[in-house]
């Protein structure tokens, strides 16, 4: 069996948590104004984008709340997903989509999308109230999966599945392909589960139980939450977004596309 699909605790010692690097951020919020759809003013209510500011350095990654197109133009039923960019109309941005798994576990999927920037995938006059994105636009998508729940004695526990990055082997050596599959398997996975345990009650308790069907996160559930609860599934997002990024970036993208330095200065920041 591989190591990364072992299950594993996924609250990491000494690293610092969200609700203490939550105190060097600022959230804003604002009407997403590239991506409104004008032919349908009412439909545009929800369509926000959402900034995490900091206190001393120029860099703002962008969070908005999206649904997801797959192939044949079919959404991703019961996930919810925030694309992100480490900045403003960046080329290189990263896709995290959650789904409930059973009422105590949960997946959170985080697609790559280094050589691709949001108005290339985004399809605005889709009659949505978010911004629908279609990830099929993307000539290039890594991924990789990680499955959270608690165990008997409620610690979050972790697994690693369904890596793949073999959509750039022809772009880097063997060699390389290896080792950005290794760091996503394990230091990326490892870093994303251990913030994303952090709002496993968020996610989980909140949502009301379906008995009989897989329990579905509501479009406009994370909309409504209290607005540190927010913060934090904002937050959590914007940074596992960062990581992979980062780490592809280093061992991939390189000077083929410098964008990728945002997601790193961000992340140097807080961690």
């Amino acid at each position: 069996m591989n190591y990364s699909s072992v299950t594993k605790p996924a609250k990491i010692l000494n690293l610092e948590s969200l609700t203490d690097l939550n105190e060097r951020l600022y959230l804003t919020r604002s009407n997403d104004t590239l991506y409104l759809d004008p032919k349908k003013a009412d439909r545009n209510a929800d369509r926000s984008v959402f900034n995490l500011q900091t206190s001393n350095m120029n860099v703002q990654p962008s969070i908005r709340l999206v649904n997801c197109l797959n192939r044949g133009n079919k959404r991703y039923n019961h996930f919810q997903s925030f694309v992100v960019e480490p900045k403003d109309k960046s080329t290189g941005i990263a896709v995290i989509m959650i789904k409930l798994d059973d009422p105590k576990a949960f997946y959170c999927n985080v697609r790559i999308l280094p050589f691709s920037n949001l108005s290339e995938i985004a399809v605005p006059d889709l009659d949505s109230k978010l911004l629908t994105i279609n990830l099929e636009k993307s000539k290039w998508i890594l991924k990789t999966d990680i499955t959270i729940t608690p165990s008997n004695t409620g610690e979050a526990q972790y697994s690693v599945h369904d890596v793949d990055v073999a959509a750039i082997a022809e772009l880097v050596t063997q060699d390389e392909l290896v080792e950005l599959k290794r760091e996503l398997e394990f230091q990326a996975s490892k870093l994303i589960a251990h913030y994303f345990q952090e709002i496993l009650s968020i996610v989980v308790n909140e949502i009301p139980p379906n008995h009989g069907t897989p329990p579905v996160i509501p479009d406009d559930y994370i909309l409504t939450l209290p607005l540190n609860q927010l913060k934090e599934m904002l937050s959590a997002s914007a940074i596992s977004a960062c990581i992979a990024l980062e780490i592809t970036g280093y061992n991939v993208v390189k000077e083929i596309n410098p964008d990728w330095r945002a997601a790193a200065a961000f992340i140097n920041y807080l961690l």
